[in-house]
């Protein structure tokens, strides 16, 4: 599960007294081990020499690691004897999701003293910061070898049984479960042959990754969603998650992307829970081109070098979107083998609107002269503008508290004029038009004085 990473942690002693430890050192941690539950362990497993087996996995795995431990020692032939506290004076125990909505309660610091038929062990969880992530296993000098095979057997279970290979998971400050919710492809509004070729792309790609090995195609793919903010990229984004059955989907963290190590840690999430697609929203954030002056960040030299380095990435798709294209550098939006196709998803054209409308009105009583009205004021706006639209006639008629919900083209030319302050050809969503500001001012005033 990949190379153990150097532990430590602050132990609280019986006595009282704060003392620094070294986890990674078998011995440091025999002594200390020792004086905690000194009594209780020798009563276990007798006087004499120890043999001592440590185990960690990479930080974002924690969860996985202790439910891990829980599901061995409940085995059958298992037999748990006693719970003890570890770095407190009793064990802590956390709700560790193991899907959606499923969670099991699993130790995340303390001790087990377990049997298994004549074996006798003390496993020692130490989990609760992101700097100790370990467990090790002590039994007499004589168990050396059942020591390291139930090691082996952690790190397969863990491996064979890791719950997030499958699911939609966001990776953040750790990984989490994703409830993303459903999009049809339906309700994608762009052109047909678009929708195909992404699809073909990602989804199609990886169900057919095995096959089209055989001809030589890498097993990695990136495509970019390029367009204005509100185009409906997150959307795509969206439709591909709901149809990806048995592909672990991963979502990223604008933050998280900042940081060099974030990429390398993203990228080999996605190669243990593949097939895999990453979805990098956003990649403006770290993806600018780089020139003379600018040598680009940490952050984009690991994913150029994560995407197409010396290590070989096999059944990933990497989706970014870009809302600024022409500023990304050449390395992303030049070459294929890192990302292979760009789709242009730009502001819908007149049928585009027209079904953007129906879609988005199902549940709002629209005549269909409306609907048409609608969509031939809306030329030059984005998906999300058009929504707005739809959603701001909505609120208006719900705040006068008519009983019926009835619109008409005066509706619609009333919303459009409070969002449709235009600049260069923009439109704005930050202000009111001067003559409605003006006419509330004033209305606001008569109200306030009194009646002469």
């Amino acid at each position: 599960m990949g190379d153990e990473e150097e532990i430590g942690a602050e132990m609280i002693l019986e006595d009282g007294e704060d003392t620094p430890a070294s986890l990674h050192d078998p011995i440091k941690r025999h002594e200390m081990l020792g004086r905690k539950n000194h009594d209780a362990i020798n009563k276990f497993l007798g006087e004499g020499p120890r043999s001592v087996e440590a185990y960690s996995t990479k930080w974002y795995y924690t969860a996985l690691l202790v439910w891990t431990v829980k599901r061995i020692t409940t085995s059958p032939g298992w037999k748990t004897v006693s719970h003890h506290g570890y770095s407190l004076a009793e064990p802590v125990f956390r709700d560790i999701p193991t899907d959606y909505i499923k969670s099991e309660s699993c130790m995340v610091d303390g001790q087990i003293l377990v049997e298994k038929e004549d074996i006798r062990l003390v496993i020692t969880v130490n989990a609760m910061q992101r700097a100790a992530n370990a467990i090790q296993i002590e039994a007499g000098a004589e168990r050396m070898e059942e020591i390291k095979i139930l090691v082996q057997d952690i790190a397969a279970f863990l491996k064979e049984h890791n719950f997030y290979r499958g699911k939609k998971i966001s990776f953040e400050l750790g990984i989490s479960f994703l409830n993303a919710g459903q999009r049809d492809w339906d309700s994608v509004i762009l052109d047909p042959a678009m929708k195909k070729e992404i699809r073909l792309n990602t989804i199609g790609f990886l169900k057919n990754c095995t096959r089209l090995e055989k001809y030589g195609v890498p097993p990695k793919r990136g495509i970019i969603l390029a367009g204005e903010p509100g185009t409906g990229k997150t959307i795509v984004c969206k439709a591909l998650m709901s149809e990806a059955d048995n592909i672990t989907c991963i979502t990223t963290a604008a933050y998280g992307m900042l940081h060099e190590r974030y990429i390398s840690d993203l990228f080999s999430i996605a190669q243990d829970l593949s097939p895999s697609m990453v979805f990098m929203e956003d990649m403006d954030l770290i993806g600018q081109e780089r020139h003379d002056f600018y040598p680009g960040t940490p952050p984009l030299i690991a994913l150029l070098a994560e995407m197409d380095g010396i290590a070989e990435k096999t059944a990933i798709v990497t989706v970014a979107t870009s809302n600024c294209f022409e500023t990304l550098d050449k390395a992303l939006s030049e070459r294929p083998s890192r990302f292979d196709r760009v789709f242009r998803i730009t502001r819908p054209a007149y049928q585009q609107r027209a079904e953007l409308v129906k879609h988005i009105s199902e549940k709002i009583p629209l005549s269909e002269d409306v609907r048409e009205y609608i969509v031939q004021k809306t030329d030059g706006f984005t998906p999300a503008q058009l929504q707005e639209v739809l959603h701001g006639m909505v609120i208006a008629h719900i705040a006068m508290e008519e009983e019926t919900m009835q619109f008409n083209r005066s509706d619609v030319d009333a919303t459009i004029a409070l969002l449709n302050m235009r600049k260069n050809g923009a439109i704005g969503f930050n202000a009111i038009p001067y003559r409605y500001a003006k006419d509330s001012t004033e209305q606001n005033r008569r109200k306030e004085e009194p009646e002469s």
